[in-house]
């Protein structure tokens, strides 16, 4: 009943035009986009929606729709920022951040001397927030989620500006199916900010679209989620978020069952 009535509910949304979403004159290329949009996905026959998958594609379909109505499209010159900063990136994109986060100072930090040496690893920490033991496993479960689907998932853990910074692209081989998780503890010692920042290939959208990620680092990153359980817990469980809904292949929220964990186990 709530998927039929969220249905509804975008259909009517989608069917009224872009108009219908966007302040200021109209923009015909994006109502056209919108409104073929939302006629395809409105248009599914009901024995197709009735089955799980038929459900999650309509889903899948409509909130993209809707979400093109409000967001600009992405800028095709910019360059991936792995500092987490707070602007829309070329295929990839990234997390509105905090006051602080916008008051880090100059881009375009690129330090090839902090990458560790030797054999690449998926997992970069820099501030030791993780044990050995805590990095290796997390190395292991990041290498097995990219040979089972393809997507890449990365993390980073720095305190700006003693970051690698842009040298990860190269690392990494940062393509349009990776994720790259930024723990900054920052320059603040007031404990107040967020730690989590996200730079997501536009390949990840279908999956786990933005308002995901807004969602993940707000639950996880906040203060008072660190005062209670540490930076490591953070980490892990956000990593175990992040790994759970890719290979169920969407989600838009952080799941019940990892809100309800209070230890960081994989």
């Amino acid at each position: 009943m709530g998927a039929f009535f969220l249905r509804a509910l975008l259909c009517a949304g989608l069917m009224a035009g872009a108009s219908g979403f966007l302040a200021g004159p109209a923009l015909p290329t994006g109502s056209r986009l919108l409104r073929s949009q939302g006629r395809s996905a409105c248009a599914m026959k009901a024995e197709d929606s009735s089955s799980g998958e038929g459900r999650r594609a309509a889903l899948q379909t409509l909130f993209l729709a809707a979400g093109a109505a409000v967001l600009p499209p992405l800028p095709a010159s910019a360059a991936l920022a792995p500092q987490g900063r707070s602007e829309r990136t070329g295929p990839e994109r990234s997390v509105p951040l905090g006051g602080r986060e916008a008051r880090r100072g100059p881009e375009g930090v690129n330090r090839p001397d902090l990458l560790p040496e030797g054999e690449k690893v998926n997992v970069i920490d820099l501030e030791k927030i993780l044990t050995k033991g805590q990095a290796n496993k997390m190395d292991k479960l990041l290498a097995k989620l990219e040979v089972d689907t393809g997507y890449k998932l990365r993390v980073l853990c720095q305190r700006y500006p003693e970051t690698p910074g842009l040298a990860i692209k190269e690392y990494w081989g940062i393509d349009d199916k990776t994720i790259v998780m930024v723990v900054d503890r920052g320059n603040s010692k007031s404990g107040s900010s967020n730690i989590l920042n996200f730079n997501v290939g536009g390949g990840v959208d279908l999956a786990l679209p933005s308002v995901f990620f807004t969602r993940l680092r707000n639950f996880f990153g906040n203060s008072y989620y660190i005062r209670d359980y540490g930076e490591d817990v953070a980490v892990i469980n956000t990593v175990d978020t992040i790994v759970g809904c890719l290979r169920d292949g969407f989600c838009i929220d952080v799941p019940d069952a990892m809100k309800k964990i209070s230890a960081g186990t994989f």
